[in-house]
C-alpha cells in the first residue's frame, strides 16, 4: 500500500506513544528535501524523519544515520533558532488525510512560553514541511510555493498558513452508514487501492458488513502488525496483516522500522541518482569525446596503410621520370617489384620530379605519423577503460562513496576544483566492504578507484592474494590469506564477478595473483595496475552468497 490516510492513522499513534513530552535536541536536514528531528523521550533518542521527498513522503523516527552537509540549509537555520529544545506537546492527524501536526513548546528570547506547529504534508510531489508560529504564520518551510505556482494555497515565510482543501469524505475511524460501504474510496477519506481492496475482501466474507468494516479500523488502531509483502518481484507494506495479501510476509516490531527496510535500498537509490547526476555527465562527456577521437584515429591510422604505396609510387616516378608526360594527369608505368603494369594518379600542377617528391614526402609524414597515433590510441582507450570503470562505480556507489569519486575526478582534472568538498578531519573510516569466507578468511572488496589502490598497494600484504574480473570494470578483492581454501578462492571470485560490470551475467572469467606482482605504471590512472603469472576462476555472480559471506563477517564482529 502507499503511504495513504490509514497509514498515517497508524504512525501518528506510533509516533504519540515514543514522542510526546520528547525535547528536540538536535535538528538536521541531510538532504534537499528531507528534515530529521533528534527527540529525546524517556531516556531515548529517536530520530524522527521528515521526508518530503516526491517519490518516498512519510514521517516515521529512523535507525538510519544521515550524515551532516558541510553547510547548513536556510530551513534548518530557521529550525535551531525557533525550535530547538522545544517540548513536544502534541502530535495529531488532521481527519484522516495524510498530514500531520507536531505541537511544540519552547521559551522565547525573554522567557515567555510560545508554541509552534510543525506541520507534515505527505502530498507525493506536493508535499511539503511548514514552521508555523502561534499566530499562524508561516515561519519557514522546506518547499517555498508562490503565488506563481499556487493561487489558493501560497506558501512562503510571513504568509497565513492555509490546509489544502478537503474532500468533504468521512473519517473512516469515526461513524458510517451502511450505504457508505457501497463506494469506499468515494465516501472514505485516506484509503487507498490496496486498503479498499482489503476492506472488500473481508466484507465479502462477512455475514455483518458494518462489524466487519469496523473491526478492520480498530484492529489498525489496538492491533498493529507491521509487514512486508513481496509479490511478483513488487514489495507493498502494511499497518497490520492484510487478508487479500499473500501469506508470505516478514513482520517487522514497529511501522517505523519496518519502513526503514522498506525505503532504504530505494531512498539510497534515489539520493544517489541525485548526487551522482553530474559526475554521470561529466564522465559521460569525456567518454563522448573519447569514442570520436577513438574513431578518428582510426581513421587516420587506416591512411597509413597506403604509405608504402605512396613510397612505391615515389620510386618508380624517380626511374621512368622519362615516360611521364607533361601536364599528364595519370601515367602508367611498370612495377619492378612485380613486372605488373601500375596506374599512378599526377597533379598536373606539378612535373615529374615534383609529383615523386610529393609522393615521398607523403610517405615519410605516413611513416612518422604511426606512432603518434598508436599512442594516442592507447592513451585514449586508457582513459575510456578507467572512465567506463568509474561510471560503474558511479552506478553501484553509497552515498559517502560518490565524494571519494568526485575527489578524484577532480584530482584527475575532470572536474573543476571550485566544485571540492570541504576537507573533514582524518575519517576512521575502514577501506572497503568486508566479508567473511565460509573458512574464515577475511575479505575485502574496494568501493572505488582510490580504495582500490589504498587496499591493493598500500594495505594488503605482499602475499595476500589479489582478484579481479578479466578486463570488465570491477573492484579489486583481497583475500587476508597466503594460502587460500579453493572454497574461499571460489567464494572471492564471485565477490569479485558480483562487485563487476558482469554482475548480471553468467560464467564470468576472474584472475588472482599474490598481491606483490601487481605493478602500476607511472601515471596510470587510480585503480589501474598491471599484472603477469595469473590464474583464471570461472564463476556466476550469486546475490546470497554475497549476502551470506557479509552476514558471517558482522556475526563475527559481534561475538
Amino acid at each position: 500500500m502507499s503511504f495513504d490516510g490509514t497509514f498515517t492513522h497508524a504512525m501518528v499513534a506510533e509516533l504519540q506513544h515514543n514522542l510526546i513530552g520528547g525535547r528536540i535536541s538536535k535538528i538536521q536536514q541531510p538532504f534537499k528535501n528531507e528534515l530529521v528531528l533528534t527527540v529525546r523521550s524517556n531516556r531515548t533518542n529517536y530520530p524522527l524523519l521528515l521526508s518530503a521527498n516526491p517519490l518516498y513522503s512519510r514521517i516515521q523516527t529512523t535507525n538510519i544515520r544521515f550524515a551532516n552537509p558541510d553547510k547548513p540549509a536556510n530551513f534548518v537555520m530557521s529550525l535551531r533558532k525557533k525550535i530547538d529544545g522545544a517540548i513536544i506537546s502534541e502530535i495529531k492527524q488532521i481527519n484522516n488525510d495524510r498530514i500531520v501536526v507536531l505541537t511544540l513548546e519552547t521559551k522565547d528570547e525573554l522567557g515567555y512560553s510560545i508554541s509552534f506547529k510543525l506541520i507534515m504534508e505527505i502530498m507525493g510531489r506536493y508535499s511539503n514541511v511548514v514552521l508555523v508560529d502561534q499566530d499562524n504564520l508561516i515561519v519557514d518551510l522546506i518547499k517555498h510555493v508562490p503565488s506563481s505556482l499556487n493561487r489558493y494555497r501560497i506558501l512562503m515565510p510571513g504568509q497565513e498558513y492555509v490546509f489544502p482543501p478537503t474532500t468533504g469524505k468521512k473519517n473512516p475511524f469515526e461513524d458510517f452508514s451502511d450505504t457508505d460501504l457501497q463506494d469506499i474510496r468515494g465516501n472514505f477519506e485516506g484509503i487507498d487501492k490496496d486498503t479498499e481492496n482489503e476492506l472488500n475482501y473481508r466484507l465479502d466474507h462477512s455475514e455483518i458488513k458494518r462489524v466487519a468494516f469496523r473491526e478492520f479500523f480498530k484492529e489498525i488502531n489496538q492491533k498493529p502488525y507491521p509487514n512486508i509483502v513481496k509479490n511478483d518481484q513488487k514489495q507493498k507494506f502494511y499497518p497490520i496483516k492484510y487478508l487479500s495479501a499473500s501469506e508470505d510476509a516478514d513482520h517487522y516490531p514497529s511501522l517505523s522500522e519496518m519502513l526503514d527496510k522498506f525505503y532504504q535500498d530505494r531512498a539510497q537509490t534515489d539520493r544517489v541518482k541525485s548526487n551522482g547526476q553530474n559526475l554521470l555527465a561529466v564522465v559521460n562527456g569525456v567518454l563522448k569525446k573519447d569514442y570520436a577521437k577513438i574513431k578518428h584515429l582510426k581513421k587516420d591510422l587506416a591512411k597509413t596503410e597506403k604509405m608504402d604505396q605512396y613510397r612505391l609510387y615515389g620510386e618508380l616516378l624517380t626511374t621512368f621520370m622519362h615516360e611521364v608526360k607533361p601536364n599528364a594527369n595519370k601515367v602508367e608505368l611498370t612495377n619492378y617489384y612485380n613486372n605488373e603494369q601500375i596506374e599512378i594518379p599526377l597533379d598536373v600542377r606539378l612535373t615529374a620530379s615534383e609529383n615523386a617528391q610529393k609522393y615521398f614526402k607523403t610517405y615519410q609524414k605516413l611513416k612518422k605519423s604511426i606512432a603518434h597515433i598508436d599512442e594516442q590510441l592507447t592513451q585514449t582507450q586508457e582513459e575510456i577503460d578507467y572512465l567506463e570503470s568509474v561510471l560503474y562505480q558511479i552506478g553501484e556507489s553509497q552515498l559517502d562513496n560518490l565524494l571519494e569519486i568526485k575527489d578524484e575526478l577532480i584530482a584527475g582534472g575532470y572536474l573543476s576544483k571550485k566544485s571540492q568538498t570541504k576537507k573533514k578531519k582524518q575519517s576512521t573510516k575502514e577501506v572497503g566492504n568486508k566479508y567473511l569466507s565460509s573458512t574464515g578468511d577475511l575479505i575485502t572488496v574496494g568501493q572505488n578507484n582510490v580504495q582500490n589502490d589504498q587496499l591493493s598497494l598500500k594495505i594488503a600484504k605482499k602475499d595476500f592474494i589479489w582478484l579481479h574480473v578479466k578486463n570488465i570494470p570491477g573492484s579489486h578483492v583481497i583475500i587476508s590469506d597466503n594460502n587460500p581454501s579453493e572454497t574461499t578462492l571460489l567464494e572471492a571470485a564471485n565477490i569479485a564477478a558480483f562487485y563487476s560490470k558482469a554482475k548480471n551475467s553468467s560464467n564470468v572469467n576472474v584472475d588472482y595473483v599474490p598481491v606483490k606482482k601487481l605493478k602500476k605504471p607511472n601515471g596510470a590512472k587510480p585503480g589501474f595496475v598491471i599484472y603477469e603469472g595469473q590464474k583464471t576462476l570461472v564463476v556466476t555472480p550469486d546475490s546470497q552468497l554475497v549476502e551470506q559471506l557479509k552476514q558471517n563477517y558482522l556475526d563475527s564482529k559481534d561475538k
